[in-house]
């Protein structure tokens, strides 16, 4: 547990961009700077961090930049073979012996090669158990060489590594400090769209009810404009940024599989289930572009969908759909992903409800401040733990 702190910086460092938010607490939080810069390539990808050395002196060079004088970084810890995150439901018990059978199920959830690992849980709130014999906890799994590499990575940016977190009860905060009056009292499905990978968590008022992440993203549909249309890599990340996914887009797709988040692996499919996925669009004016996309966007589309009905069949209610990340600055995305799914759509703002004195905060209009999601919510760590 980290000690109490009165500022802090959050440290999201993904697949393309790093991003960095210093926090501190006044009567609210507030964020009082923030920052962005490219990750180095070859350094990390969706299963973690592989060069700490070079990320932290990215890191470091950003911090600078960005003039922040926080040196207590929170840092979220990322990565298929990182970290797992689950929520398990338990008979109720003493804190004892709560700490006895988590030292069992932590060794029963372990889905790494290497056996020496650091853990850490914690009971939520649960109100369709309150009435039962058992309660709900979030436990959270890294192998000690990636908590390793983090701290590597963090002294090496010149900074002190104040606490290490994991991205779904970062995205909670946000929703609990920035959206009071509106997500925070609805149970709503948080698709936060990252460049590699997509988390698609579910939230019971603002508490992290099911976690999932994807080995879906942004570049995936960039590879797809690339591939279907003979261009380079970036001629076609520049043609994903221009483009738009056409408001005729979105429908009832084909039969796909069923989560099931117990099989070998979390992504291989179960049972069938009917998801909706969108519809060609109309061949009015050049569609070329969303029209390479459509397979990728299927499958994206199809993902959530299992992800909800396996929520929704273990009991689980879903009244909204968030997006946030930098990866869902597709143009056309939020309202589309609505359509297709069936649920009203909205944006998660972590620059709303909180002070903001970071400069430059005032440029980050259309859903652009839901890129610092992830790194906002590391630095509310110091509002809440």
């Amino acid at each position: 547990m980290a000690k109490r702190l009165n500022q802090a910086l959050g440290v999201d460092i993904g697949t393309h961009s790093m991003k960095i938010a210093a926090v501190r607490m006044a009567d609210t939080p507030v964020v009082s700077a923030l920052g962005v810069s490219p990750t180095p390539p070859n350094t990390c990808d969706h299963t973690g961090i592989f060069d700490p050395k070079t990320l932290g002196a990215a890191l470091r060079a950003l911090v600078g930049e960005t003039g922040v004088g926080v040196k207590d970084a929170i840092f979220c810890i990322n990565g298929q073979s990182s970290v797992v995150v689950r929520n398990l439901e338990v008979p109720k018990m003493s804190d004892a012996e709560l700490r006895e059978h988590m030292g069992w199920e932590i060794q029963r959830n372990i889905p790494f090669a290497e056996s020496t690992v650091v853990s850490d849980y914690r009971p939520i709130p649960n109100p369709n158990l309150d009435a039962t014999q058992n309660m709900e906890v979030v436990m959270a799994v890294s192998p000690q060489s990636a908590v390793e590499a983090v701290v590597e990575l963090v002294r090496g940016a010149g900074l002190k590594p104040a606490a290490i977190d994991v991205e779904p009860l970062g995205l909670g905060r946000v929703i609990l400090s920035c959206h009071q009056s509106d997500l925070a009292t609805k149970n709503v499905c948080l698709v936060h769209v990252g460049h590699s990978v997509t988390s698609i968590n579910m939230y019971r008022q603002g508490i992290l009810a099911f976690p999932r992440t994807v080995p879906l993203g942004s570049a995936f549909w960039t590879k797809a404009i690339s591939e279907n249309l003979g261009v380079g890599a970036d001629e076609a990340e520049n043609m994903k940024l221009n483009a738009v996914i056409p408001d005729t887009a979105g429908g009832v797709g084909a039969t796909v599989q069923a989560y099931n988040p117990f099989a070998p692996s979390a992504s291989e499919p179960d049972e069938q289930t009917q998801a909706p996925a969108p519809a060609p669009a109309p061949d009015t004016g050049d569609s070329r572009v969303y029209q390479a996309m459509v397979p990728q966007l299927e499958e994206f589309v199809a993902e959530i969908r299992r992800s909800i009905d396996y929520y929704q069949s273990r009991g689980g209610q879903v009244d909204e759909l968030v997006v946030s990340g930098g990866g869902s600055l597709l143009k056309g995305l939020d309202s589309f992903l609505g359509r297709s799914l069936g649920l009203p759509v909205s944006r998660l703002n972590p620059l709303q409800g909180i002070g903001v004195e970071a400069p430059g905060a005032e440029t980050l209009a259309g859903g652009l401040a839901s890129q610092y999601a992830t790194a906002i919510g590391m630095g509310l760590y110091i509002a809440y733990d």
